[in-house]
């Protein structure tokens, strides 16, 4: 018996711990580390509010 294709796909981290990651990053010097960082965090913000690809049966 295999998974299901949505129980296989890389876990997503919560919008909530992705914000909070920003929020302490916004308190650290502007630098050119800070905004890749920035950008990092963005993206994987942007994947955590993201819908899935499935939907459940109804």
């Amino acid at each position: 018996m295999s998974l299901p294709t949505h129980l296989l796909d890389p876990v997503r981290p919560a919008p909530a711990d992705v914000n909070a990651r920003i929020r302490d990053l916004m308190e650290q010097p502007a630098d050119a580390r800070r905004a890749e960082e920035y950008v990092r965090l963005l993206t994987l913000w942007s994947e955590a509010t993201a819908a899935p690809e499935w939907a459940a049966a109804a």
